[in-house]
């Protein structure tokens, strides 16, 4: 077998079959062989980002030590205070559910000394009825069923209150928004009334007999808005100043959110026109905080950001060999510098796929091996920050299109991958970087002919076929074609062997 020069390209393809001597040992297994001097340069080979295909990867997978943060135990700042919260995910955003809670309580809620009082404006014998929310600024209603066409119903006699957020109220005094007595619009005893949303989206009513001791029944309906509510949801900006969980049994820190903006308002780090367009992702700044000492970010500083950057919410969780879990528990928080976030930013956004695991969250997964060069599927990343690829998917719609040119200068195609590595190769990306533990790939064997004897896409091969559980065929593709068609891969890409 010829010998081959080191430094020249290697590719594992049907017309070049002399592999150099040091790869017959393992398929991936480098030739152990480092440039001299420095790493080369990456602006030698440096791409323009953004609308030319191109990306560039990363050895992060999390971008951070904290892997997995919790959906329960949660606070979220609001009215000044701390508050209980559960946190999830809806698409790419963070979404806080607090519990609703009446504050304090007022005259009007004790007990009346005498049958006298009457109305709507006394200052006994109520009691809360419920909490609605609605949009601040806007008109709400509340109806009973007074005109018959109206929502709600009531018997009897009773009478309404409506103060603002969370707290009850006196008639006319702090807080208070409304009441509903008689209604005037038709011959009813059932009360309506009608209110400006305050700004804290949450309205608390009282409600009672119009006479004391007499009978009454009531059911309140709102026009706008939620009515009755045990919780609020709070989005967007509004989780600043959450306090995050990590998902661990036991942990001396918190995760502090101190910013968060729409990714749609961002630029990309590769240079892209933004983060997401889409307008369904939000990204976050966190820092971990600690009973003592200065607090520190969760994400360390990438292209665009001065000291910090930004996190993005993924459903599922990646353990350190990269594998990938679903989670009823806990989610995954994505540094911009790891390729988590990176394969959510290039468009494979497991919601997507909406509540269950499906072909994009699976193409997320394989995207982060792809992106890492992770040849042996264990977490070990074989590649250097910042090198050019170019990837697409076979998927349907696609969620990257395949390349519309003929070829690539200095590129070609790599792999195909899946959620467990590359389900097949054509070469690596960095030759001094060694893969010597890739058991999975089998080497290639050849005959006397020079040919490689048990390669996979020959169904004639005497080694078994690639899905055979005892098959000692060498996993070769040199196009995407071959990738899908023969190993059932869906995630692509390009890059030069360096």
């Amino acid at each position: 077998m010829p010998d081959k020069n080191e430094n020249e390209v290697i590719h594992v393809t049907p017309l070049l079959r002399l592999l150099s001597t040091c790869l017959c040992a393992f398929f991936l297994a480098a030739c152990n062989v480092s440039p001299e001097g420095a790493e080369p340069s990456l602006e030698a080979q440096a791409f323009a980002a953004g609308s030319d295909g191109f990306h560039t990867q990363g050895r992060q997978l999390h971008g951070t030590f904290v892997t997995a943060v919790s959906y329960s135990g949660a606070t979220v700042k609001f009215g000044g205070a701390d508050r209980s919260a559960t946190v999830k995910i809806l698409n790419g955003t963070l979404a806080a559910t607090m519990p609703l809670q009446v504050s304090g309580t007022t005259a009007s809620l004790n007990a009346c000394s005498g049958f006298y009082a009457l109305g709507a404006t006394r200052n006994c014998g109520l009691k809360v009825e419920g909490q609605g929310l609605c949009t601040p600024g806007t008109s709400v209603s509340l109806t009973s069923g007074a005109c018959g066409a109206e929502a709600g119903s009531c018997s009897g006699n009773p009478v309404v209150r409506v103060c603002s957020g969370e707290k009850p109220c006196e008639y006319q005094g702090t807080g208070y928004l409304a009441s509903g007595d008689d209604a005037t619009s038709c011959v009813s005893s059932c009360p309506n009334t009608r209110f400006i949303c305050p700004a804290s989206g949450i309205y608390t009513v009282l409600s009672g007999a119009y006479s004391v001791g007499s009978f009454w029944s009531l059911t309140l309906a709102a026009n706008n808005g939620i009515y009755p509510a045990t919780s609020k949801e709070l989005r967007g900006t509004a989780l600043v100043g959450a306090k995050l969980m990590p998902n661990a049994t036991a942990f001396a820190y918190t995760l502090e959110v101190v910013d968060a903006v729409n990714a749609a308002s961002v630029a990309s780090p590769e240079g892209e026109d933004k983060w997401d367009p889409s307008g369904s992702t939000f990204l976050y700044r966190v820092q971990i905080r600690t009973s003592s000492g200065t607090p520190t970010e969760l994400c360390a500083p990438s292209a665009g950001a001065a000291g910090w950057a930004w996190a993005v919410p993924v459903k599922g969780l990646f353990n350190a060999t990269g594998d990938r879990s679903d989670s009823a528990y806990a989610f995954t928080l994505g540094c911009e510098a790891g390729v988590i976030a990176k394969c959510y930013r290039w468009g494979y956004k497991p919601w997507l796929d909406g509540a269950q695991t499906g072909k994009v969250t699976l193409a997320h997964h394989a995207c982060t091996r792809m992106a890492r060069a992770d040849y042996c599927g264990n977490g070990t990343s074989f590649t250097q920050d910042g090198t050019p690829i170019r990837l697409w998917d076979s998927l349907s719609p696609n969620v990257i299109t395949p390349p519309s040119d003929a070829g690539t200068p200095g590129m070609s195609f790599e792999a195909g991958w899946n959620g467990t590595g590359p389900a097949c190769l054509s070469h690596w990306r960095w030759k001094h970087l060694p893969a010597q533990s890739c058991v999975e790939l089998n080497p290639p064997i050849y005959g006397n002919d020079g040919g490689i004897t048990n390669d996979c896409r020959d169904p004639h091969n005497p080694y078994g076929t690639y899905h055979g559980p005892t098959s000692k065929c060498s996993a070769i593709c040199d196009s995407a074609a071959e990738a899908e068609g023969v190993y059932g891969s869906q995630v692509f890409n390009n890059s030069a062997s360096n």
